[in-house]
Formats: structure tokens, C-alpha cells, sequence
């Protein structure tokens, strides 16, 4: 058996899919924190000890992750330390890492990338198609696709981000960019040698992120979001699609995105970015999540 053999069965074991079919019902939560480039590895260090520190407490009272999973994506230099740190003194919090990126191409003489099979036993998740990878490096549905299919052949649950541009259009207009924009992804995994059905049993999120709003201070409104969610999972023919929105969510405005208990958003969670570099403005998105998994 090869060593890459051996690293996907080692991932199937130990990542636990983001999509779990026998969960769904109880309505999952995920919260992801994105860090981005914005601190150096001993900064993400210190801010993934001040959360683990603060929520990892109820986290474990709440029963995560069968009501709630949260993952903190730092810098590639801070994946293994920060994933280091959370399991060594934080293992009862159940936080774990995950990546922002992946390379398309798989491991070899590739100065500088990041093969997704290098991942393994790091992060159980990466972050695909993230509106700053297209704009600043020109990342098309090909190579979203291309790095989806890397993703999966390494046995790690892709996050896939789409998003429109469209900050004045009506919600039906919206809708028809972002499914065209996901069939793009998937017809492009498809060519990869990646299907659908492998894309959901590898444990597909998506994550919605109206490029209109990114870093403005101004989020879409949860209509907006629940219409997206309902026109992919119509489109893809999967209900128990987890559809997670990001752009300009702040402790103040998290809690209408996950609704109450017994009255839930269409939601499954949020894509955080500047926020999530405060350890109390995280803090308070999570217990937000955790109050809407109570028990009605």
C-alpha cells in the first residue's frame, strides 16, 4: 500500500466529515474562524490559546461537535503550531484547524505550494475558492475545481466559497450567479476526476460570501443568505447541504443568523473573518451559535 493510500485512510478516520449525514437532523453548527495573513505564527498561537481558554469550557458542556464544531483557520505557518496547541492542552474542547488554501498541484518539485496530501493529520478541512484567492490570484472554477478534486483525493472536507458581486441586485438574480458559479466548481472537479457524489461523501460545506460585503461593515441580510441556501440545495439536489454565510459578521450581529432554538435559520453556520482575530468578539460568536443549539 502507498504512503498516500495510507495517509487518506488515516484522514477518513481521523477528520470526522463536516457533513455528517446522521447529525443533520440536530442542524449542526459551524463556525470557522479565517485569520487570513493578518498575524505572524506566535501571534496565532497566543489568539488560538485566548479562545481554546474562553469557549473550550462550554463547548465541551454543550456536547460539540454534535450541535456545534468550530475550526480556526491561521496562516499556513501556524497550522501545525496552532493545531499542536489546541490538542495538547485544549483536547477536550474539540477545536480543530483548518487550512486556507491547498495547491492544485499534487506533491512533487513544486517550490512554495502546499499539496492537500501534505495536510493530512493537520487539518481536516481547507478552505477552497475564497473570494481574495480568485481576485488576487486569479483563481478560475477550473482551478477551484482542479483543487477541490486535490482536496477530496486526500480524504480532507472541502469549504467551498462562492459569492456574488452584486450589492444592488434582486435575491433571484443572486441566486443564478452562485448556482452558475457552483456548477462551474463541480463541472471542473468532475474533469478532475472528482464527482459529486465524492464531493458530499468527503463532507462538502459551502460557504457563501457576497463579495459586496467582505470587510464594508455591512453583511447581507439573512434572507439574502437562507434564499442561497435554499437555490443551492434545490440545484444540487441535496438538503442536508450545510450552506455557512461569511462577510462582515461582528459578535453584535451573529445571533439572528442562527435563529433560536426550535426556530433555526436556514444558516449552518458563519465564515468569520476580521472578528475572529479577538478572542472575546469570536468568544461571543460561538456561545451565539451555542445558545441557538439548546434545547427548545
Amino acid at each position: 500500500m502507498s504512503v498516500v493510500s495510507v495517509r487518506r485512510m488515516q484522514a477518513t478516520t481521523q477528520r470526522g466529515n463536516l457533513c455528517d449525514d446522521s447529525r443533520m437532523s440536530s442542524r449542526q453548527i459551524t463556525i470557522i474562524a479565517n485569520w487570513k495573513a493578518n498575524l505572524p505564527p506566535s501571534e496565532e498561537v497566543a489568539l488560538a490559546k485566548e479562545i481554546a481558554a474562553g469557549v473550550g469550557g462550554a463547548l465541551q458542556a454543550s456536547g460539540s461537535p454534535s450541535s456545534l464544531r468550530v475550526l480556526l483557520a491561521p496562516s499556513a505557518l501556524g497550522l501545525v503550531p496552532v493545531a499542536s496547541l489546541l490538542r495538547r492542552e485544549y483536547p477536550q474542547a474539540g477545536i480543530e484547524v483548518a487550512a486556507q488554501d491547498s495547491s492544485l498541484s499534487s506533491a512533487g518539485a513544486f517550490t512554495g505550494e502546499i499539496p492537500a496530501d501534505h495536510l493530512v493529520g493537520i487539518a481536516p478541512a481547507v478552505i477552497v475558492g475564497h473570494s481574495e484567492r480568485r481576485r488576487d490570484h486569479g483563481e478560475s472554477d477550473e482551478v477551484v475545481g482542479g483543487k477541490l478534486a486535490r482536496v477530496v483525493a486526500a480524504g480532507l472536507a472541502p469549504v467551498l466559497c462562492l459569492g456574488d458581486d452584486l450589492p444592488k441586485a434582486e435575491i433571484a438574480a443572486r441566486v443564478d450567479v452562485v448556482q452558475a458559479q457552483c456548477a462551474a466548481a463541480f463541472a471542473a472537479a468532475e474533469r478532475a476526476g472528482c464527482s459529486a457524489a465524492q464531493l458530499f461523501s468527503a463532507g462538502l460545506v459551502i460557504a457563501y460570501e457576497p463579495i459586496w460585503a467582505i470587510g464594508t461593515g455591512n453583511p447581507a441580510s439573512v434572507e439574502i443568505a437562507e434564499a442561497i441556501a435554499s437555490g443551492l440545495r434545490s440545484a444540487l439536489h441535496r438538503e442536508e447541504l450545510p450552506v455557512l454565510y461569511g462577510g462582515s459578521v461582528d459578535a453584535a450581529s451573529a445571533a439572528p443568523w442562527f435563529g433560536a432554538p426550535g426556530s433555526r435559520t436556514d444558516i449552518d453556520g458563519l465564515l468569520v473573518g476580521g472578528a475572529s482575530l479577538h478572542a472575546d468578539r469570536f468568544g461571543a460568536i460561538v456561545r451565539a451559535a451555542l445558545a441557538a443549539t439548546e434545547p427548545a
